[in-house]
């Protein structure tokens, strides 16, 4: 995503358009996987902390990104996408979208069997990675 689509992102949602949210937005589009807040402070080391949590909130609180509280206990961003699910790696933490149409049925049997009106789901699937496959056999 360029730049010009970053700022316009940020405008949509009505948020002012600073250098720090502009930079934070393209280093997680830049990374191409589920950075952690650390993983974005990495390659912006002149950026505080806590500036990166506070925008990852915020981005998060208007939909623009979603939170991945999986693995190794570090919440995982990415940019909202449409649904798609999550592979796991229990061992390293790493995260791989798994696209695979919505299972409504579950939604449709949880509604059922408790009389909730479901309007999501959320489903981790979790296994070893390749990568950990490879350094157990050694």
């Amino acid at each position: 995503m360029e730049e010009e689509k970053v700022i316009a992102l940020l405008k949509k949602h009505g948020l002012r358009v600073t250098a720090q949210r502009v930079l934070i937005l393209k280093t997680m589009i830049s990374i191409n996987d589920h950075p952690s807040a650390e993983d974005i402070h990495r390659e912006l080391p002149f950026m505080s902390l806590p500036t990166i949590y506070g925008n990852l909130k915020l981005f998060v609180k208007i939909g623009i990104v979603k939170e991945l509280p999986y693995g190794d206990g570090k919440s995982k961003y990415e940019l909202f996408k449409p649904h798609h699910y999550h592979v796991v790696c229990h061992s390293c933490g790493k995260i791989v979208d798994l696209e695979y149409p919505p299972l409504k049925e579950v939604e449709h049997a949880a509604a059922q069997l408790t009389n909730y009106k479901i309007n999501r789901h959320h489903l981790g699937i979790y296994g070893i990675c390749t990568t950990c496959q490879d350094q157990q056999q050694r």
